[in-house]
């Protein structure tokens, strides 16, 4: 038999304290993404965030100084966090660079069209965070192209991406690639995205690629 040592009464304390802080933090997040994804970030007021999760003004606060906190700690998690992790997914779940790719662009297409407004403004708000000196939106960045550099990295090993470039100019590629049709989309609402994330996926295939 096991020996387990007893939970001590402020131990338990602590954790359904944090368990609490946790359900209110991610009542306010889904109150605001819902918010964020229906009207946009400028005419959401932190009133009707508060309103939608059923927390006092002062509560949030506790939670974000400010709706640009609120709507950073969002896209870093939504934009940035989530594609690494399906980066890493692929690299883990899929047996050829060709495959992964084609994994990662899937999912990247699903997620845009679901939830079309809300990633729209997760992303225009990523790019003003960009122009700020003191934003960790290019820390971010820097991550997030560090993870398609592991998936060109990767590749070599199998042997199916080419020798011609290095793997960090092969994954700056990539990331530069995506970032230009989203970016064009941003500032065009006619902009034919999804057609441009297929070309985009062929264009990489044959360009750093090997049969």
């Amino acid at each position: 038999m096991r020996n387990v040592s007893p939970i001590r009464p402020e131990a338990k304390s602590i954790s359904r304290r944090e368990q609490r802080k946790q359900e209110v933090r991610g009542r306010i997040n889904e109150a605001a993404l819902s918010l964020f994804g229906s009207q946009g970030f400028e005419l959401t007021t932190v009133e009707e965030i508060c309103e939608a999760a059923e927390v006092a003004r002062k509560t949030f606060y506790n939670y974000y100084g400010s709706k640009q906190d609120l709507i950073r700690e969002l896209s870093d998690s939504m934009l940035y966090d989530e594609t690494s992790n399906v980066v890493a997914l692929a690299i883990e779940k899929f047996p050829s660079t060709r495959e992964r790719l084609g994994y990662v662009f899937s999912v990247m297409v699903d997620n845009l069209q679901r939830y079309e407004d809300l990633e729209r403004c997760l992303i225009h708000q990523t790019l003003m965070e960009l122009s700020s000196e003191s934003s960790k939106a290019g820390q971010q960045l820097g991550k997030l192209n560090n993870a398609f550099v592991q998936l060109m990295r990767e590749g070599r090993a199998l042997g199916d991406v080419t020798a011609e470039y290095s793997v960090e100019f092969a994954g700056e590629m990539v990331m530069g690639a995506i970032n230009t049709v989203i970016m064009n989309w941003i500032h065009d609402p006619a902009y034919p995205l999804y057609d441009r994330i297929q070309e985009v996926n062929r264009y990489i295939n044959n360009a750093l690629l090997v049969a």
